[in-house]
């Protein structure tokens, strides 16, 4: 499987292989990233080329984030960097006449977050993108790209779930729409087919007087990656709040949507903790405990839910 960020080539499906560090001239001192081929394709068709041409061992640099970082941890060996930031067609940010959002896969965060349009309709998905590293990061790194990465703790997915997004692939063969749900296998593993690019993400259009909203709990001030997350919506016109929680379970969860209707928000809040309770899989690792986990995660949720529902809450 080949991803935006690299995470995933033939190699990794199969189970990566421990790479030796490979060695300088003097046969001493170890190259920080390796020895690799770098190509900066123009059109689709051409990355889909070198793609093809490199039996499954390349890797797709978007942002390079996530990729880089793991090329240098040794933990991915690709023969071959492609990179599809100069390809125009996934630079694309922009919302048509059904007022669907469109987000290019090479499209930075940055730009996500200073498009005062998105700013106003969408403040959860800008929350997100904030949440995510720091400035000069954020001017690399992709929304297409983190969640191609198929972490659990990814914070560009739990907000897209909850906005009920669609990507984009494109292969040899034409281009298909999956709904973002169906992205996740597991973890660092994707739906995508060994060909497949993904090329852009779709938002669909909110709903007259949709809120949105993103939290997060870290270990750290500032930027970290999440212990757990929760992102929900709520459509005034309809009375449905959705809500999608990360770093809880081998990939992000959407849950079932919630009828607010005339219940009070205690009862909503109730709703949505035990759903999350009921869904969650979460494990210890070196940033948390399972225990610590389900014990933040419902305040999390509470408190957005509480900001959600109240009148003038996240618009």
């Amino acid at each position: 499987m080949i991803s935006l960020t690299g995470l995933m080539d033939a190699r990794s499906l199969a189970g990566s292989r421990v790479v030796t560090p490979p060695q300088g001239e003097r046969g001493k001192e170890p190259l920080v990233l390796g020895r690799f081929d770098y190509q900066r394709p123009s059109t689709l068709p051409e990355a889909g080329r070198l793609l093809a041409g490199n039996d499954g061992l390349a890797a797709i640099l978007a942002g390079g984030t996530d990729l880089l970082v793991d090329i240098r941890g040794r933990r991915h060996d690709p023969c071959i960097l492609v990179d599809v930031k100069g390809i125009d067609a996934l630079r694309r940010l922009d919302v048509d006449s059904a007022g669907v959002l469109a987000i290019g896969a090479a499209v930075p965060l940055n730009e996500i977050i200073e498009r005062a349009s998105i700013r106003r309709i969408l403040p959860g998905l800008v929350q997100a993108a904030e949440s995510i590293a720091t400035y000069q990061l954020r001017n690399r790194a992709t929304a297409v790209g983190n969640l191609c990465n198929a972490s659990p703790a990814a914070d560009m997915a739990p907000v897209l779930l909850a906005l009920g997004a669609d990507l984009i692939a494109w292969s040899p063969r034409g281009e298909r729409t999956m709904p973002l749900s169906s992205l996740f296998v597991g973890v660092k593993k994707t739906a995508l087919a060994p060909e497949e690019i993904a090329t852009e993400l779709r938002v669909p259009a909110p709903e007259p007087g949709l809120r949105s909203g993103f939290l997060k709990q870290q270990r750290l001030r500032g930027h970290d990656l999440a212990v757990v997350s929760v992102a929900g919506t709520y459509a005034p016109t309809t009375g449905l709040l959705r809500l999608a929680v990360g770093s809880c379970a081998p990939t992000p969860l959407l849950l079932e949507p919630i009828e607010v209707g005339r219940s009070s928000k205690a009862v909503v809040e109730e709703k949505a903790v035990r759903a999350v309770q009921a869904a969650m899989r979460p494990i210890s690792d070196t940033r948390a405990s399972a225990d610590y986990r389900r014990a933040v995660l419902p305040i999390l949720v509470r408190r957005l839910v509480a900001d959600l529902l109240a009148e003038g809450g996240a618009p």
